[in-house]
């Protein structure tokens, strides 16, 4: 089971992407596969046990942190 940390945005970077609101304690998607991505700052888990499909070119806003987190297989 992979677990992967994501890569912080700023805000300008993620303005135009559809942001999914994280709520602290609660993952923002959870199910599906077997991969699963924290915050880039806090560590948080954000995304829970999702397919790399699930995952792929979504922006998190954390709840605990607030910082925007992108999947790392996006960005090379």
């Amino acid at each position: 089971m992979p677990q992967f940390d994501m890569i912080i945005l700023t805000p300008a970077a993620a303005a135009n992407a559809d942001v999914l609101e994280h709520t602290a304690g609660t993952p923002v998607r959870e199910g599906g596969g077997d991969e699963t991505y924290r915050c880039g700052a806090c560590k948080t888990k954000l995304l829970v046990n999702v397919s790399h499909h699930d995952a792929h070119g979504v922006v998190v806003k954390c709840g605990k942190c607030g910082k925007l987190n992108t999947e790392p297989h996006h960005h090379h």
